[in-house]
């Protein structure tokens, strides 16, 4: 266990700073299922799993104007309504051919991601939600959260779609900001979205009654400083949104930055000063920290989709692109590269009711385990694991948390509940690579050397090592 504490201690020195981890497994880790699963079968499984059925809904709208440099989504650049059209007919399709899985569950939350859903016209989200109607006709009832996300100027552009889906129903709207310094909008190819178009775009959200209002801020882009970064904190801190999100700039290799060779993989005890920065200042503002990278404000903000799923709530993934999680398989119903063949693909066997899961990760117990102790370490009961085998398997598990509790990042209750210290939330994704499987390590690993070959031979030179979605250099499992 001392090798363990001093390999953890060691990265928290040297400031490693691995990818968020909002999935476990990650996507890099799927690989051809090879027609071995059903969508029935996998969803039946997951249901004698689960003493308690509940379900979170997402629905995928992988549509951009345009792409920012940062980005590594399932994302393709179209504004034709015509395709619009299409793609929701597909979707609404793909929801009815889910009926007996959504109707076998509580509905919890309703999340429309991207992409940028906010380009779709109000015609298309009406015949969404009168879909829904028609599935799950009470879902009003149960849903905790109807979210989606928006870019600033989407909103600015067309604010009447807003107020609609909120008349809809719709409780959360995802805003990206990134910075509110200009140069460093720009740096994130978002010229589009300007600090006036942000800040117009705030207001539009204000006026018409949005009860939760998620923004974020990036740490990390070339050429912010600390007291740019200040600036931006300070000045979001003002504007008041109910969820503010922070996250440390990194960068994959199928991100645009990545490609150019303009961003590289860093180790920067300094950033974590700027999370330091943001962690007092929203605090000061009356924030709470609901996880490492999101702040809410008590009673009105936070990410309700994101911590059922953390705390294992299957999540259904429709649309092309998106990943259903449950406890025996994740998968996706098509590639993991974007392109508008593909999706043009995706309406068409959604129309013709083919779609099936292409890639994937099947999940045993210890990868179940995994991924509760990789996602939901802030407040875990150890005890709700016992029917997935913890332990006869803690051998593989309780090293990892001992050496946490050692170096001040967790702490332990009498009734087995484990939780996250101040610490161990501002070094929470360090700690939770170190319960990756080598299984999952080695897939990713893989998955990211090739592309960094690809970018490596299509600019005949790389600055950086194949590092994955830990970002550290030991092979250790």
């Amino acid at each position: 266990m001392s090798a363990i504490r001093d390999e953890l201690a060691r990265h928290i020195e040297q400031g490693v700073i691995p990818p968020f981890n909002y999935a476990y497994p990650s996507r890099s880790t799927y690989r051809p299922l090879n027609g071995t699963r059903n969508i029935r079968d996998i969803w039946a499984e997951d249901l004698q799993r689960h003493p308690v059925p509940e379900l979170n809904l997402y629905l995928h709208v992988p549509f951009c104007r345009y792409k920012c440099g940062f980005c590594n989504l399932y994302t393709v650049i179209s504004e034709d309504m015509d395709v619009y059209d299409a793609y929701m007919d597909a979707l609404c399709t793909q929801i009815r051919d889910h009926t007996e899985i959504i109707q076998s569950r509580r509905l919890r939350t309703i999340y429309i991601g991207g992409g940028t859903p906010s380009l779709l016209n109000l015609r298309h989200f009406e015949q969404l939600f009168a879909t829904l109607n028609e599935v799950y006709p009470n879902w009003r009832s149960t849903v905790e959260e109807v979210a989606i996300e928006a870019t600033p100027d989407s909103i600015v552009k067309e604010p009447g779609t807003l107020e609609g889906l909120i008349a809809l129903g719709l409780t959360r709207a995802n805003i990206g900001i990134q910075s509110l310094v200009p140069s460093e909008i720009r740096e994130a190819g978002r010229g589009q979205a300007g600090e006036d178009v942000i800040r117009r775009a705030i207001e539009i959200t204000r006026e018409k009654q949005l009860p939760n209002l998620s923004t974020d801020l990036i740490m990390g882009f070339a050429g912010q400083t600390p007291e740019s970064w200040r600036h931006s904190v300070d000045e979001l801190t003002a504007l008041a949104p109910e969820t503010i999100s922070t996250y440390f700039l990194t960068v994959r290799p199928d991100a645009w930055f990545s490609k150019t060779g303009a961003y590289q993989y860093m180790m920067s005890p300094d950033l974590y000063e700027r999370y330091d920065y943001a962690n007092a200042t929203f605090r000061a503002a009356g924030y709470i920290q609901e996880s490492n990278v999101r702040y809410k404000k008590l009673g009105r903000g936070g990410y309700q989709q994101k911590v059922l799923t953390f705390h294992g709530v299957p999540l259904l993934g429709l649309g092309a692109g998106a990943r259903s999680y449950t406890s025996s398989v994740d998968y996706m119903v098509g590639n993991v590269k974007p392109s508008l063949t593909e999706v043009a693909d995706y309406i068409t066997k959604a129309r013709n009711h083919e779609l099936t899961p292409l890639t994937g990760f099947v999940l045993n117990d210890e990868e179940i385990i995994r991924k509760r102790l990789v996602l939901d370490s802030f407040d875990l009961d150890l005890n709700e694991l016992n029917r997935f085998g913890y332990q006869e398997m803690a051998h593989l598990f309780e090293p990892v948390l001992e050496a946490a509790e050692e170096v001040g990042l967790l702490r332990r209750l009498p009734t087995n509940r484990i939780q996250l210290t101040p610490a161990g939330f501002k070094y929470r994704d360090t700690l939770s690579w170190m319960l990756f499987s080598k299984n999952v390590i080695d897939l990713d690993r893989d998955y990211y050397a090739d592309l960094h070959s690809k970018n490596k031979r299509a600019r005949k030179h790389m600055g950086s090592e194949p590092i994955g979605i830990s970002g550290l250099k030991t092979s250790r499992a």
